[in-house]
Parts: structure tokens; sequence; C-alpha cells
């Protein structure tokens, strides 16, 4: 049995949780582990809806009331726990939960560098203690879970050791391996895939109603992931003249030595903190993935080409460089330290552009 309506691409996690609903062996928690925007979340939230569903034996209808309350977090006996911050008021909570509810692609997350606190597990554990409210069990969904500080992953790893009956948590995360390895080793791994681009295409032209050329476009850019592209429609990314990304590369390539690129990480950490590193990243593969078009006698998506006008960067370069930058915005969504995330990354873009001046010697 496939059990996911809305998320696309992701058969093989869909049989697998399939399978043991019908077997009625469903493990006590999971980690569904993938890349930002894959559709993590929303598969929970559809293993959620055919767990409660009232009125089908194989998948969930969608329309009846458990569904409709599944989907729009409503449900008393499917709860969900996502990063705050100190001063993250309920309304501001309430107002993420209502955005996603009703577009069904808004992320649940918070600006800033939100942590699960222990308070929070503590309160999910208080919630387990008791019967359920319409004696179906409890799922419990944690967002971001890598985001869990030392205090609350050994609150939840008791929870994990000895689970309530009719209990699944399913923990989501895009940076796994930032979880404790005894969280890990509790939780059945569901691995989560970038999706092929023609497969976005019909996802933006299904939910967005979007003409194929504009999907193809916007699909290119979205690096195999759904929820990216869905979100990117009609937003840009702006940085400060000093701070733009291929401005950096730049300075980056100039270095002959190490010392001064790590320098410049510090120097961009600390002058655009943990949220503009992050948005740093994100229009780095934004600028890179424009190169590439343009390599493809394509038109930029985000960028004009007069912006490019002198950029000495081939495809090769450009693909090679995708990577460094995605693996930045991954540990930045998680605990990583700006300044030593950025500075990792800026040594491996260095790398990689001083290969081409290092070819060039030998050659001669």
């Amino acid at each position: 049995m496939s059990i996911f309506q809305i998320v696309k691409g992701q058969e093989q996690a869909s049989e697998l949780l399939g399978r043991s609903m019908m077997k009625d062996r469903l493990a006590h928690a999971y980690l569904f582990a993938g890349p930002m925007g894959v559709g993590k979340l929303t598969a929970a939230l559809e293993l959620a809806a055919v767990w409660m569903c009232s009125v089908s034996d194989s998948g969930y209808c969608g329309t009846c009331n458990d569904c409709k309350r599944v989907f729009r977090f409503q449900h008393p006996d499917v709860r969900l726990t996502i990063p705050q911050l100190e001063k993250t008021e309920p309304e501001d909570i309430a107002s993420l939960f209502k955005a996603r509810a009703d577009d069904g692609i808004s992320p649940l997350q918070i600006p800033g560098n939100s942590r699960i606190k222990i308070a929070q597990i503590r309160e999910m554990r208080r919630r387990l203690s008791r019967k359920s409210f319409e004696n179906k069990g409890h799922i419990e969904i944690i967002v971001d879970s890598d985001r869990m500080g030392v205090e609350a992953a050994n609150a939840l790893l008791k929870t994990l050791e000895e689970p309530p009956d009719d209990t699944v948590i399913i923990l989501i995360s895009s940076a796994w391996s930032a979880l404790l390895p005894t969280i890990r080793s509790r939780a059945h791994l569901i691995r989560f895939r970038r999706l092929s681009e023609n497969l976005i295409v019909d996802i933006l032209m299904d939910r967005k109603g979007m003409n194929r050329e504009t999907a193809a476009e916007t699909a290119v850019a979205s690096d195999g992931r759904p929820g990216v592209a869905l979100n990117r429609e009609g937003k840009t990314i702006s940085l400060t003249a000093n701070y733009d990304p291929l401005k950096i590369l730049g300075q980056i390539v100039d270095k002959t030595m190490a010392s001064p690129v790590i320098s410049i990480a510090v120097e961009v950490s600390q002058k655009l903190g943990k949220e503009g590193a992050l948005e740093f990243t994100i229009e780095m593969q934004s600028i890179l993935l424009d190169l590439r078009r343009r390599s493809m006698e394509m038109k930029p998506l985000t960028h004009t080409d007069k912006y490019f006008s002198g950029v000495d960067m081939n495809d090769d370069e450009a693909e090679r460089l995708l990577p460094v930058f995605q693996t930045a915005e991954t540990r930045l969504r998680g605990n990583g330290i700006p300044r030593i995330v950025l500075a990792a990354a800026f040594l491996g873009a260095w790398k990689i552009l001083k290969q081409r001046e290092r070819t060039r010697y030998l050659e001669q």
C-alpha cells in the first residue's frame, strides 16, 4: 500500500510505511531524513491522517473531520513540536501553523537561532502519559529535531527507550547526523530524496498552475526540492553590496593562502549573523545555478546577464561549488556555528577555484 497522496516522488518511503501500516506493525519512532523541501513534514501529516482517518480502511480519505483536523493542526492526538526562541510568543507559533495549514507549503520555522528546549520535550512526555482523546493513540511530530540541545535529547531518549503503547514519534531532520547517535539508533530511518526536474515541473504545474516553461525555469533553481520551488515563486533574496556572494568569491580566489580565506569567512559571519549567513549560502546557490544556465545558453532565473559580466567560471566549477554551499546551508539550518560553517565552505570554494590556476601552471 502506498500512503502518500500529496508528497510526490518518494515511493520507497511511502510503500515502506504502507506495508508496516497494513501489517499493523508501525515502529514507535521514525526519523524522516533528507534535504529541506522534499516533503518530510507533509509525509508525516499524511501518515498521521492514515492513522486517524475514520472513513478509509486503506490510506486516508482526506475529507472526513479527522483528516481535515490533522492537516489543519487541530487534531488533539496529533501534535507538533518546533524549535523556538526564548522570546517566541504563542501568537508567533499560531501564525506559522495557520500559514502552513492555509497553503500546505509554508515552512514551520521561526527566524533566528531557535532550539527545541527540554521543557518542550517534558510537555510532550506529559501528553504521552495520558490517554489519547479519541482512543486512537498519539502521533508526535518533532520538526527540525536536530536542533535539540543535549538536555532535550536525553529527555527524549527516555521516551524512545520506553515508548508508550499506541504511540508513533516522528523526528524530522535535514541534518540528521547532528542528532545524538543514541537518538538515531532508536528510530527507524526513512530517507527522502531529491526529485528530478521533470517531476518538479509537474508538481508546479499542478499545485501552482504554472505553464511548462515557467515551471521548468523554477524547477532548475530548486536543486531537486519541490518545497523550495513552491516557496520560491516571486521571492528574491537581497544582500548588502559589501557582502554580495559573487564579490566574496572574487576575494576568495585572489588569496594565495588559506588563512586569509578563513579571515574573510569570520568577517562575513560576524557582519551577517546566522540568518544572514544562511541567506548568503542560499543566494550563492542561486548564483551558481544561474551561472550553469548561462553556460548552457539559457536565461538566468534571478540575476541579469550584466550581473555576471567579467565572471570567469566554467560550468564544471559551478557544478562542483554547488554541493559546498548546499552543505553549508544544511549545517546552518542545524546547529552550525556561522564562522566555522562559512570557513569550511569558503576553503572548499577556494580549493576548487584555485585548481584551474594550478592546472594552467602545470601545462606551461
